[in-house]
């Protein structure tokens, strides 16, 4: 794990101001791609992530020139992989594990386009344990017996990260079996791992920060989930890149480029719409390579030799 956080520090970028435009595109990607769908693989709640992500398919119709733009928001993660892979879905924002698996899908036919920013301007994030505020639990040796809630499969900081983490500890087998915990719980996202602590059904939880101030804690505070008096963290990972924008390498370059133009220029040139998508989560969108994620790449590699 050490090594794999400390390959993880290489290829961000983000300008003080907006992205520059690039020269106009010729019009043959368009005429390929008249309608689009951008995906998201969110682990707030439905609702609210329907809400939150909503503006960004006029937007993205308007800055793309496009005839229309569909937003599909799922907590189901490998639907979502699975979506873009088949050619369902064209643009999409993943975390890294997400990331790792479509291109092990698509044997390497992707590329990010763009990544969240957090409010502080961070470039990455940390898988992070949560349990209730009042819980005697203050490490991650306490956990021994105790009940852990974890996303999905496929979730970058609420189960791939953390598994392996536990798995160099010997308290998690290679099939994901435990003789230390009382229970791995799948929660299906993490909202539902920290209300699940919150009112005392687990003892803790997986689940990801940017710092104490900002992640998904905040995000689920600010649509009144949880209550963040009622949380406490005991444990955070080294940073982890943060969720690519992706889509397919495949795709014309002229279009690419577009993609990651509207996204980084959004918050400068689409300011309301940016305050819906960004409340409570971000904080900008700048550039990444795709040399960020390799490490994830390595890891999922890694993973299917060992099945």
């Amino acid at each position: 794990m050490k090594n794999l956080l400390a390959a993880l520090g290489l290829c961000f970028g983000l300008g003080t101001s907006a992205l520059a435009q690039t020269p106009a595109a010729a019009p043959d990607w368009r005429q390929q791609f008249r309608q689009i769908t951008f995906g998201v693989a969110s682990g707030e709640n439905q609702q609210e992530g329907n809400l939150r992500w909503a503006p960004m398919a006029p937007y993205l119709q308007q800055c793309l020139g496009i005839e229309r733009v569909t937003i599909r928001v799922s907590n189901d993660y490998s639907a979502m992989i699975e979506a873009m892979a088949q050619g369902d879905v064209h643009l999409a924002w993943y975390g890294p594990a997400q990331y790792a698996i479509l291109s092990d899908l698509t044997r390497g036919d992707v590329v990010p386009v763009a990544v969240d920013v957090s409010p502080q301007g961070d470039m990455g994030y940390r898988w992070v344990i949560i349990v209730r505020a009042d819980s005697p639990i203050r490490t991650l040796e306490d956990l021994r017996g105790k009940s852990v809630g974890w996303a999905t499969p496929t979730s970058t900081s609420g189960y791939v990260l953390p598994m392996q983490y536990f798995r160099e500890r010997g308290w998690v087998d290679e099939r994901g079996q435990s003789s230390f915990f009382g229970r791995l719980v799948q929660t299906g996202s993490h909202d539902n791992g920290m209300v699940s602590v919150a009112q005392g059904r687990l003892d803790a939880t997986t689940g990801w920060y940017y710092s104490p101030q900002a992640g998904a804690h905040v995000r689920a505070a600010g649509a009144g989930t949880i209550k963040l008096e009622d949380i406490r963290f005991i444990h955070e990972s080294g940073l982890i890149p943060n969720a690519p924008f992706t889509t397919r390498r495949s795709y014309p370059e002229p279009m690419r480029a577009k993609m990651s133009e509207c996204l980084v220029n959004m918050r400068y040139t689409a300011p309301e719409a940016w305050a819906t998508v960004s409340r409570n989560v971000f904080g900008g969108i700048g550039l990444v390579s795709h040399e960020a994620y390799e490490p994830f790449i390595a890891l999922r590699q890694a993973e299917r030799r060992r099945r």
